[in-house]
């Protein structure tokens, strides 16, 4: 066998054979296998790898160039990417916000809250959104196992203190609306702040008692507090306020929660009140409403393009204010004329004319200075707050907890408090941008979520996306590029 020279020696390697063939060098795979019959080891030449030359050295044949290249091209990641960036730009400041108040778990917070706003995970897949989520390569230090987000819910239910620093980066104004709470049903049989109580429903179930304060210029939340389920008492605000620093808030309660003592106890702490009243209470007078002459009412004023009637009075030395909303009288009138038709035997034309003077109105008893018109914006902020509430329950799914700690149980609660805010935080940017009749947030995640990156040969790449999302994006202000 001719010697080979050695520049096209120094290309042959381990499994490869090199071959002279009409005047040029060639690189073959090659192997050995075991034949049965022969009872010896054979060659088995594979496929072309290249051709060598004095002056160029290897050069890779065409073939393999093409079979290495789908080799590379198979090592493809995709991630999530748009949310990433929300979080990144738009939502930045919550990003400094948990560093600064949380500066050990800033990260798995961010990471729990992009799976509860995305996709209302359970703590156990967690880390599996994640992992898809290209936040998955930034936060490389965070580890999401089960045992471990456990360890973290409960030194965050610990961290009250920092919980309740972090709300109070949002009070910034002085229009805030202490609401009475809402009732959450809870599984958690190992913790004693869940008590029997009678919820808001009218059924009696294990229950915890979530309370807000609420900003109605940022209309966000700004607090919460924890308390049992069978706890309503006034109390109970005073110390929320306490602990939030809030100045001036006004407490507005349901229908349920107006009573002689209640208003008494409000009074002697010191705190604003706006208190709904049933329509058949005593402390309503109807008496200016059943004049027929508008000269009887004290005023009006516009709200939401409605116009709204009012008459304040005193009585026993408190002030009720009651309003006229005539298009809501209107409708109820209707209602319940079509309600004799249909259900004779429940409802009367007597009661129609005992009720007629109550149709359309709210009467609320109220210690605030206000001008009528405030106090019946603030009372209609409520429904509001009952929305953010829904929000809370429906859309992050945060409407029962099985948390079997307390401390866990606050840390998971600051956790679904983060990803709410997130949420109307991308509402307000729908709606100044009057988007929010076309877009709903959870829309707009949706979307966002389709925004992904791709790896290629350890090299990331933005992934194509549509110009109508595209132009979406810019006009949120996420701009991916």
């Amino acid at each position: 066998m001719a010697k080979h020279p050695d520049w096209a020696l120094a290309h042959k390697q381990k499994g490869t054979e090199l071959r002279l063939l009409k005047g040029h060098y060639y690189l073959y795979e090659v192997h050995s296998k075991w034949d049965p019959e022969k009872k010896r080891a054979k060659k088995i030449t594979g496929k072309l790898l290249g051709k060598i030359t004095e002056g160029e050295g290897f050069v890779m044949s065409d073939k393999d160039r093409l079979r290495r290249k789908e080799v590379s091209v198979s090592k493809v990641t995709v991630k999530e990417f748009g949310v990433t960036v929300l979080i990144e730009t738009v939502l930045g400041n919550y990003k400094e916000l948990l560093k600064k108040h949380f500066p050990l778990h800033w990260q798995t917070i961010i990471a729990l809250a992009y799976g509860r706003i995305l996709y209302q995970s359970p703590l156990k897949n967690i880390d599996f959104h994640f992992y898809h989520s290209y936040l998955s390569e930034s936060f490389t230090d965070v580890t999401l196992s089960g045992k471990e987000l456990g360890g973290v819910l409960r030194e965050l239910g610990y961290e009250r203190t920092s919980i309740v620093s972090f709300f109070k980066e949002f009070n910034k104004t002085n229009d805030c609306i202490l609401f009475d709470g809402t009732d959450i049903p809870s599984c958690s049989h190992e913790i004693d702040i869940n008590k029997m109580g009678k919820s808001k429903k009218g059924t009696f179930d294990s229950l915890i008692n979530l309370m807000f304060v609420f900003s109605v210029d940022q209309q966000l939340p700004i607090y919460y507090r924890i308390t049992p389920g069978n706890i309503k008492d006034v109390k109970s605000f005073k110390l929320c306020l306490q602990e939030s620093g809030v100045k001036d808030a006004v407490i507005i309660a349901d229908k349920g929660f107006y009573s002689e003592k209640n208003v008494t106890q409000l009074t002697e702490e010191g705190l604003q009140f706006i208190l709904p009243l049933k329509r058949d209470s005593l402390l309503i007078d109807y008496s200016p409403l059943e004049q027929g002459n508008k000269m009887a009412l004290d005023g009006f004023f516009k709200f939401e393009k409605r116009v709204i009637w009012y008459y304040s009075l005193y009585k026993e030395g408190r002030k009720v204010i009651v309003f006229l909303d005539q298009e809501l009288k209107i409708t109820e009138e209707r209602d319940f004329l079509d309600r004799i038709e249909s259900c004779p035997e429940e409802y009367t034309i007597e009661m129609f004319h005992e009720k007629q003077y109550s149709f359309g109105t709210i009467a609320v008893l109220t210690n605030v200075s206000k001008e009528p018109k405030h106090v019946y914006a603030d009372y209609k902020s409520r429904g509001g707050i009952e929305q953010m509430i829904d929000t809370l329950k429906n859309v992050v799914e945060a409407d029962r907890t099985y948390m079997q700690n307390e401390q866990a149980l606050e840390g998971w609660m600051f956790i679904n408090y983060i990803a709410l805010h997130w949420y109307y935080r991308i509402y307000h940017i729908l709606l100044k941008n009057e988007l929010n009749h076309k877009y709903s947030p959870s829309d707009i995640f949706k979307i966002l979520t389709e925004v992904r990156k791709v790896k290629i040969n350890d090299t990331w790449h933005n992934a194509e996306v549509t110009t109508k999302t595209s132009d979406l994006l810019a006009k949120l202000g996420v701009h991916i590029t």
